[in-house]
C-alpha cells in the first residue's frame, strides 16, 4: 500500500475518473492498494470474478467497480465505472504527479551540480548531486534531473520530465516533454559503424542525433545510438523496457511497446502501436508496419506487413508458423515412413 501526502474526497475522486459514485460514509483518500492491503483511507479496484472473496472482505474505504450490483456493502463507498482498473491507474498518476509539483517548488539545485554559465534554468527546476550539464543546453520547467546524470552541450530537454541517477545523454539530442528516462541509460553514444578498408576497420563518423518525443518512458541500461548522418528517432508514448539497445538511424512509431533485451539494428523502422516481446531480434533495413505484434525470442529478417502477428526464428506469421512447429512434432512418424518405402524401393 502506497501512502501520499495529499488527501482526496470521494467526489474528488470522482471529478478526476467520471463514473457513478456511490457514497455511504465520508472519507477521504491518501493511499492506494489492493483489495486485501487497502484500509480505509485507500482506494482499491475490482473487475475480475475471482477476486470476489477478496471484494467481499475488503476494508477500502472507495471501490472502482464495474456494475452497480457490487455494491451491497454499505459500510464503504463505491464508483461504478466501465474500466475501473484503468480508473485506479488513474488516480495513481494524480497522486504522482501532484507529489511531484509540490517536489519542484522553485530552483532547488545541489551544490555540486556543475552547470554551463550558457545554461538558463526554468522557474522550476530540481538538479541533484554531481550532475553535469554542458555548455548551450536547456531544461524545461518542472523537470528533475537526478544525481549523477552527464548531460553533453547543446541538448534539450522539455518540461516535467524526469531523468533518474545515472543517465549519461550525449551532446544534440533532444528530449522531449513528460519524457521518464531510468538510471543506467544512455542515450545519443555513437552507432556501430565501421568500414574495412582492406588493413583494418575504419570507423564511420557518427555525427546524427537523437531524438525523443513527449511522453516516451525508457527503462534502465537502455542504449539509444545517435545516427550516422540522419537522426534515430522514438516517437511519442513509446515505451521501452529494460536492457534494450536502438541502432543508429532507428526510427520507432508512436505507442509502441518494446519489451526486455530486444535489439534494432541500425536504419530499421518500426511502425505506430507495434509490440515487440521480449528478446526479439530485428536486422538492419528492416521495416515494421502498423499494428505488428513479434512474439518473444523471434528473429525479424525481413519486412513486416501492417497487422501481422509473427514469431519464431526467422519469424514467420503465426498461422504459417503454427503449421509448421505442428509439422515437426510429426518428423519423428515421417522418418519412419520414409525409410520403410526407401526400404521398399530399395528391394
Amino acid at each position: 500500500m502506497k501512502e501520499f501526502e495529499q488527501k482526496l474526497s470521494s467526489k474528488e475522486i470522482q471529478e478526476i475518473v467520471g463514473g457513478e459514485l456511490i457514497q455511504n460514509k465520508s472519507v477521504f483518500i491518501n493511499s492506494i492498494g489492493d483489495l486485501m492491503e487497502a484500509d480505509n483511507n485507500s482506494v482499491a479496484f475490482y473487475n475480475d470474478e475471482k477476486y470476489r472473496e477478496k471484494f467481499k472482505n475488503s476494508d477500502a474505504g472507495l471501490i472502482f467497480i464495474p456494475s452497480d450490483s457490487l455494491a451491497e456493502d454499505k459500510s464503504r463507498n463505491y464508483i461504478i465505472i466501465e474500466q475501473p482498473y484503468y480508473a485506479f491507474l488513474k488516480v495513481i498518476d494524480y497522486f504522482l504527479k501532484s507529489e511531484k509539483r509540490n517536489k519542484i517548488d522553485g530552483q532547488l539545485i545541489a551544490d555540486s551540480a556543475g552547470i554551463h554559465s550558457s545554461v538558463k534554468l526554468p522557474q522550476n527546476v530540481k538538479i541533484g548531486s554531481n550532475v553535469i550539464i554542458g555548455k548551450n543546453s536547456t531544461i524545461g520547467d518542472l523537470t528533475e534531473i537526478e544525481d549523477n546524470t552527464v548531460i553533453g552541450a547543446k541538448v534539450g530537454i522539455g518540461s516535467k520530465t524526469h531523468i533518474y541517477p545515472g543517465v549519461i545523454i550525449y551532446h544534440d539530442c533532444k528530449i522531449g516533454n513528460r519524457v521518464n528516462i531510468h538510471s543506467g541509460t544512455v542515450i545519443g553514444s555513437d552507432g556501430f559503424g565501421y568500414l574495412w578498408d582492406g588493413k583494418k576497420q575504419r570507423k564511420i563518423p557518427q555525427i546524427g542525433r537523437v531524438i525523443i518525443e513527449d511522453e516516451v518512458e525508457l527503462g534502465s541500461n537502455v542504449s539509444v545510438d545517435r545516427g550516422a548522418l540522419g537522426n534515430t528517432i522514438i516517437r511519442e508514448d513509446t515505451k521501452i523496457d529494460n536492457l534494450v539497445q536502438i541502432g543508429h538511424n532507428v526510427e520507432i512509431g508512436k505507442h509502441t511497446i518494446i519489451c526486455s533485451q530486444t535489439g534494432i539494428a541500425g536504419s530499421s523502422k518500426v511502425g505506430n502501436n507495434v509490440t515487440l516481446a521480449g528478446q526479439v531480434g530485428v536486422a538492419d533495413h528492416v521495416t515494421i508496419g502498423d499494428d505488428v505484434t513479434v512474439a518473444a525470442m523471434s528473429g525479424i529478417s525481413n519486412d513486416v506487413p501492417d497487422g501481422k502477428i509473427m514469431f519464431g526464428y526467422p519469424a514467420t506469421e503465426a498461422g504459417k508458423q503454427k503449421r509448421i512447429i505442428a509439422s515437426m512434432r510429426s518428423l519423428p512418424k515421417l522418418r519412419k515412413i520414409l525409410r520403410r518405402l526407401q526400404k521398399r524401393i530399395d528391394d
